[in-house]
């Protein structure tokens, strides 16, 4: 959604003094300053088993950040044919590493909102955060439930790899391979739930896996067919392991993504025994990214995301 910028009038008063302008500018926090990002990386080496292609240029589009944002920015990609990542690297990491998945739609990918500015929060904590910019998809990419279900596949495929960058440079960055989960906003929320729920294909001799070791879902889409997979999971002859922790929060009053959705899928997660926890806030909406400015309760959201790690255990 479009962030207008607030535009104050100008009131006519007396020409202030050097030694005032200089004073006042001394006081004032600093306010829309963009912070220093880590450089995108294509996030696949060889050929993806699956191809998005658009017959247009990746689009960029830039708004207005949110005055508390702490990468000073609110840029939207779209027309993503090439997926790429970016890497935050804190000083002391703690071992985690986690897959950061903006939302969208699957049509834009607002890659700060809801991606550089969390890994930005995260990062004095010691997390290890990739922020994807995955494969998006146009008009023409969903014409057919086929054309859908070959998009969802490659963006999929674009998570899974995303957890195999961190899990395949473990020792490099200091993480433990046993400790990297994926997570998402919206859209990104229903890949993030997508890449912990399919069965991932199987992969080359000697490669990393791609299945998250937990998971957090922010306002997340709910997969139409969410609860089949969770049965299919759970079968008693399935090849996949047990599924993976996974952290829920919504807002009482999104329309988009409604919370009624989260709270039907955390029941049967409930019901399957899978280690799951639930929050929905009463104020937020839809797209509330860290919550500061949108409620009280909601704004703590972060805080409570790293406590649910300490509680699994995958955070000291």
């Amino acid at each position: 959604m479009q962030r207008k910028s607030l535009v104050l009038p100008i009131a006519r008063r007396p020409k202030p003094t050097l030694l005032g302008l200089l004073m006042v500018t001394l006081a004032m926090p600093i306010v829309g300053s963009a912070a220093e990002l880590p450089p995108e990386v294509p996030l696949w080496q060889e050929r993806p088993p699956y191809e998005v292609r658009s017959h247009e240029k990746e689009q960029l589009r830039s708004y207005a950040a949110r005055p508390n944002s702490p990468s000073g920015l609110n840029r939207v990609y779209s027309r993503v044919s090439q997926a790429t990542y970016s890497l935050h690297r804190p000083r002391c990491p703690n071992g985690v590493g986690l897959v950061i998945c903006p939302g969208g739609g699957f049509r834009d990918v607002w890659i700060d909102r809801e991606g550089h500015d969390l890994a930005l929060w995260l990062k004095p904590y010691g997390v290890t955060c990739l922020v994807l910019k995955y494969h998006t998809r146009t008009a023409e990419d969903i014409r057919s439930k086929q054309s859908w279900r070959d998009y969802l596949r490659a963006v999929r495929a674009d998570g899974w790899q995303a957890v195999r960058v961190l899990r395949s440079r473990a020792a490099e960055l200091g993480l433990d391979p046993h400790k990297i989960g994926i997570c998402g906003f919206s859209a990104g929320g229903h890949l993030a739930l997508s890449c912990a729920l399919h069965t991932e294909p199987k992969s080359a001799e000697g490669r990393p896996s791609g299945m998250p070791d937990f998971a957090g879902l922010f306002y997340p889409g709910i997969p139409d067919d969410a609860e089949q997979l969770l049965a299919g999971r759970l079968a008693a002859n399935a090849s996949a392991g047990p599924i993976c922790p996974m952290f829920i929060i919504n807002a009482r009053s999104d329309e988009l993504t409604p919370a009624s959705r989260c709270v039907d899928f955390y029941a049967r997660l409930l019901e399957a025994d899978v280690n799951a926890e639930l929050h929905v806030f009463g104020k937020g909406a839809h797209g509330f990214d860290l919550g500061v400015g949108r409620g009280k309760s909601v704004a703590v959201w972060p805080r409570l995301f790293l406590a649910w790690l300490e509680d699994l255990g995958v955070m000291k």
